[in-house]
């Protein structure tokens, strides 16, 4: 079984998601393909017809990440940000993650979908990288919203993007 066959999302408690994801490649690699913007644009999924926009971020502390997307119709669909609360390469990275979207159903100038805290770690064995991540939301109802969202499918579309390029040495 590859690494990348190890994709887990779960959830624990009331407020977390558990996710696990295996690489096959060693952890500075991975966080290099993770932390970068140039590198994340290339790999971070979005539906079909979407286009990122914006992908930029500062790896530090106090630095602050946004990315962009818009939809088909070329208009405003997703943005992701948040800020860097605790930076430690290659191995940890903690983040504050605010979602905003827009399309049928939301208010003109997007509706928010709160706030979470994202702890990503890293660690390596034989040149192989297993990221454990957790995702802590102010409420159930936000954490089971995501759930439901289909973040996991997304998240493991990305994945497979960033499996192909560090297959590639393409970084």
């Amino acid at each position: 079984m590859s690494m990348s066959d190890t994709f887990h999302v779960e959830p624990r408690g009331d407020l977390e998601i558990y996710i696990t994801r295996g690489f096959d490649a060693p952890r500075e690699l991975v966080w290099k393909a993770m932390t970068t913007p140039e590198l994340v644009r290339r790999w971070l999924y979005a539906p079909e017809g979407w286009e990122m926009t914006v992908c930029e971020g500062e790896i530090k502390v106090g630095g602050r990440y946004r990315w962009a997307w818009n939809g088909p119709d070329g208009k405003p669909a997703l943005e992701i940000s948040g800020e860097n609360t605790v930076v430690e390469p290659p191995a940890k990275l903690v983040h504050t993650e605010a979602m905003k979207m827009w399309g049928p159903g939301f208010p003109k100038e997007g509706m928010n979908l709160g706030e979470l805290l994202a702890t990503m770690t890293l660690t390596e064995e034989d040149g192989r990288t297993t990221m454990e991540m957790v995702l802590a939301f102010a409420s159930k109802e936000a954490r089971d919203g995501a759930l439901a969202s289909g973040m996991a499918q997304g998240m493991s579309a990305g994945y497979l993007n960033l499996d192909a390029m560090l297959e590639e040495d393409a970084l």
